[in-house]
């Protein structure tokens, strides 16, 4: 016996446009984490103790929120690339069995 399902190519393309958009909305967090949240070390002080610590936490912090933002755009980008291929092999797949049971 064999086992019938069905995928909703309209909701899957919805899925693929969703993705889309919400990558193209990471380009402006990516922006402003790697140009408008950059701190001068001078900005922090040079007459007291504690400027190098609170230089190097700065640095530290938008190392890591760089790293955080580039992993999330990476795992979008390969999410909407499987999503896309996927509803491709789909809609293949169903044009083929169309066309094999009109003949």
């Amino acid at each position: 016996m064999s086992e019938k399902f069905q995928v909703d190519l309209d909701e899957l393309d919805g899925v693929v446009r969703r993705l889309k958009h919400l990558q193209a909305d990471m380009d402006e967090p990516n922006e402003k984490i790697k140009y408008s949240t950059v701190i001068p070390k001078s900005a922090f002080g040079v007459d007291f103790d504690e400027a190098h610590d609170l230089s190097s936490a700065h640095d530290e912090m938008h190392n890591y929120m760089t790293q955080v933002i580039t992993a999330l755009q990476d795992l979008i980008r390969d999410f909407s690339g499987k999503a896309e291929r996927s509803h491709g092999a789909y809609d293949d797949r169903e044009q083929e069995t169309k066309a094999s049971m009109s003949s």
